[in-house]
């Protein structure tokens, strides 16, 4: 990839989030990616699934990266996430509500490829977003 360094490539998948480019996955993870935080992803194409699910459930989700910390061979993201549910999202009907919430995941990288992450995102504070009476 040209000799990016850790941030860029962090920075390049966050951007799938907004365009969508699943393709540019293969530029960025290995193939046995392995995300500590959701047991159901241990390759780069469990992490595509995940990606397009959340894009069923939130067709304008947008990603703004508010920092990106960089130490030896780990990259540190925080950034805040825009969009409407407008699809299912674990057992919650479409509900047609913004949420806007802060994430922020760590990730390890070798040979320019992103291998591991831990994220920590705010399910119950999403969740309570989805979940309020429309008026």
């Amino acid at each position: 990839m040209n000799n990016l360094t850790n941030k860029e490539i962090v920075a390049g998948f966050f951007e799938i989030y907004n365009n969508k480019d699943y393709q540019a996955m293969y530029r960025y993870f290995v193939p046995n990616y392995y995300d500590h935080s959701l047991p159901q992803v241990r390759s780069i194409e469990d992490a595509i699934a995940i990606l397009k699910q959340t894009h069923a459930s939130f067709p304008d989700l947008q990603v703004t990266i508010d920092d990106l910390i960089e130490e030896e061979n780990k990259v540190v993201f925080r950034g805040h996430f825009t969009a409407t549910h407008l699809g299912e999202f674990v057992g919650f009907a479409p509900s047609g509500l913004r949420v806007e919430f802060e994430a922020l995941e760590i990730f390890k990288l070798e040979n320019q490829k992103i291998t591991e992450s831990w994220g920590y995102w705010p399910m119950t504070n999403i969740l309570s977003q989805i979940n309020q009476p429309i008026n």
